[in-house]
């Protein structure tokens, strides 16, 4: 009767020593053996008690093997969190570099811009002088003559009543303040 009552025990341990040997690394010419310990697999299974002793020892093991397994897998986590750590860093590095790149770009144009301004602006100034000073001459009509200046250079275009006038308005012109060269293309007209 005895027998009969340890057979489920047997087979269960029988089962669990044949799990365990598949899970076991093998080789043609090693012995199976233990994965954690690296020893030689025990003595076969004899009786229960045996057979329960190999089970708590497997498991015990594969607690081993899994505590281990998750300690190698929190390193490497770390690790992997301060390597994309340093890649994130270095990114934001890059993006302050690119932008202090265009801030400095976006200041020289601005500068260039104000200089353009400053010469448009001098440049109308000159000519509203120019027209202030053709209108109130008594010898020319400032509504026959057009002005144009760029940088300083004062171009008339348009007609005079005659050639004394024509040389007279260039004389006018060219006294007056921000002027540094008057072209003169008044076409006299008698």
């Amino acid at each position: 009767m005895s027998d009969l009552r340890l057979r489920p025990v047997v087979l269960a341990a029988a089962v669990l020593a044949g799990a365990l040997a598949a899970c076991s690394p093998r080789s043609e010419n090693k012995p199976a053996e233990a994965v954690v310990t690296n020893q030689t697999a025990p003595a076969p299974v004899t009786t229960a008690s045996d057979a329960a002793a190999t089970a708590s020892a497997a498991m015990g093991n594969a607690a081993d093997n899994i505590k281990q397994a998750a300690g190698e897998a929190k390193d490497k986590a770390a690790a992997a969190a301060d390597t994309a750590g340093d890649k994130a860093a270095a990114a934001a590095d890059t993006a302050g570099d690119k932008i202090a790149a265009a801030a400095a770009a976006t200041k020289e144009k601005a500068g260039e811009l104000a200089t353009d301004a400053k010469e448009l602006a001098g440049d109308a100034a000159v000519t509203a002088r120019v027209k202030t000073t053709l209108a109130a001459d008594a010898k020319l009509s400032a509504l026959d003559i057009n002005v144009d200046t760029k940088d300083g250079v004062v171009t008339l275009k348009g007609t005079a009543p005659d050639a004394a006038a024509r040389k007279h308005a260039t004389d006018l012109v060219k006294g007056v303040k921000g002027v540094s060269k008057v072209d003169n293309q008044l076409q006299a007209s008698s």
